[in-house]
C-alpha cells in the first residue's frame, strides 16, 4: 500500500512538474505573437490530457474552500427549509477548464485567488493582487476618493485614484466603478468591491489583456428546491380544482359530488378522505354511501372507517 501511494505521489509530482514548466513558457512568451500563440495551444493540449481525474483530485478538494477556490455551489439554500446546505460543487469537467485558465495567466488554486461563478473562472482581489506582483519594474497605488449609492442601495458607484509606473513611465487615472450593492453593504465592503476592479483594471492595462473579476460573495444564493415541470404544474391546479369542488359542495347532492370522482386519482389520499368525507356527510341513502366503501379501510383510516360505519348504522335505522 505504501509502495503504491509513493508511486502515485510521484507521478503526481512528475505532471505538476512538467506543468509548471509549461505555464512557465506561456507566461515568458509573449500573447501577441502569432507563433507563442502555439506556445499556449501546446500547453492547452498538455494540460488538458495530463490532468486525469487521478491527477486532478488533489484540485478537486480544494474546490469550496478560501484556503483553495470558491464557488457559487458550495452552499445552495432550499426554499423548501429556508436552510443552507453543502452544495454539490462544479464537476471535474468545469473545474479542470477554469484550473487551466487561471494557471495560464499565472494564478494558483489556492489562496481564493480565482473563483468559479456560472462554470466560468473570475479572478478575485487577492488573484489581482497576486497579478499585479508579478511585472517587473512596476509600482502601483491605487485609492479611492469617493463612494456613491442609489437612492434604493442596491448599486454604487466607487471612484478611484490609480497610479501607476511601469517600465520608467508614470500615469494615473480616476476611474468609476459601478458595485453591487443593497442596504445592508457597508462602505467598507464597497471599498472592497472596488478594489478588485480596480486592479484587474489595471492589470489588464499593463498586460493588454481582457481578464474578469468576480467574487461568489457578490452572486445570491443557488435555490435547489425543485422545479415542478409542466405535468406536475398541470397536476396541481387539477387537484386545487377538484379540491376546491368538493369543500365547496355545501349542500349538494351526492349526484353533483360525484362528478369529482373520475376526477380522483388512486394515489391522490387527501383528495380521497375528502371525497369519502363529504359523501358521508351527504349520503341519504346506503347506496349512495356504498359508493365510497372500496374507498375506506380501517387499517389505513380508523377514524375514516369509525365515521363511515356510524353513517351506515344511522342510514339503515331509517329503513
Amino acid at each position: 500500500m505504501t509502495t503504491e501511494l509513493t508511486k502515485k505521489e510521484e507521478n503526481q509530482q512528475l505532471v505538476f512538474k512538467e506543468l509548471g514548466a509549461k505555464i512557465t513558457a506561456v507566461l515568458n512568451s509573449d500573447m501577441n505573437n502569432i507563433e507563442n500563440s502555439l506556445v499556449v495551444a501546446n500547453a492547452i493540449g498538455f494540460m488538458q490530457e495530463a490532468l486525469t481525474p487521478e491527477i486532478m483530485a488533489p484540485i478537486m478538494n480544494l474546490q469550496g474552500s478560501k484556503l483553495g477556490f470558491k464557488t457559487d455551489r458550495d452552499l445552495v439554500k432550499n426554499n423548501s427549509t429556508g436552510k443552507y446546505e453543502k452544495g454539490p460543487g462544479y464537476p471535474l469537467d468545469v473545474v479542470k477548464n477554469c484550473f487551466i485558465e487561471m494557471s495560464l495567466i499565472g494564478l494558483l488554486p489556492t489562496g481564493n485567488m480565482w473563483n468559479i461563478i456560472g462554470g466560468n473562472s473570475y479572478v478575485t482581489k487577492e488573484g489581482g493582487t497576486h497579478l499585479l506582483k508579478k511585472p517587473m519594474n512596476f509600482k502601483q497605488a491605487i485609492s479611492f476618493t469617493d463612494v456613491q449609492q442609489s437612492e434604493d442601495k442596491m448599486t454604487a458607484n466607487v471612484k478611484a485614484l490609480i497610479k501607476w509606473t511601469f517600465n520608467g513611465e508614470s500615469n494615473e487615472e480616476e476611474v468609476n466603478f459601478p458595485v453591487k450593492s443593497d442596504k445592508y453593504t457597508t462602505f467598507d465592503a464597497l471599498i472592497g468591491k472596488a478594489d478588485r476592479k480596480a486592479k484587474m483594471w489595471l492589470y489588464n492595462k499593463i498586460s493588454g489583456l481582457n481578464i474578469a473579476d468576480g467574487d461568489v460573495e457578490d452572486i445570491k444564493y443557488v435555490d435547489v428546491t425543485p422545479k415542478a415541470s409542466h405535468v406536475e404544474v398541470s397536476k396541481s391546479k387539477e387537484f386545487d380544482r377538484v379540491k376546491a369542488h368538493i369543500e365547496h359542495a355545501g349542500t349538494a347532492t351526492i349526484a353533483i359530488l360525484e362528478k369529482c370522482k373520475p376526477a380522483i386519482a388512486e394515489t391522490d389520499h387527501e383528495l380521497i378522505e375528502m371525497y369519502v368525507r363529504k359523501t358521508i356527510e351527504l349520503s341519504t341513502t346506503e347506496s349512495e354511501l356504498q359508493s365510497v366503501k372500496n374507498w375506506v379501510d380501517p387499517e389505513q383510516d380508523l377514524e375514516l372507517f369509525t365515521l363511515y360505519d356510524d353513517k351506515a348504522r344511522e342510514l339503515k335505522g331509517k329503513k
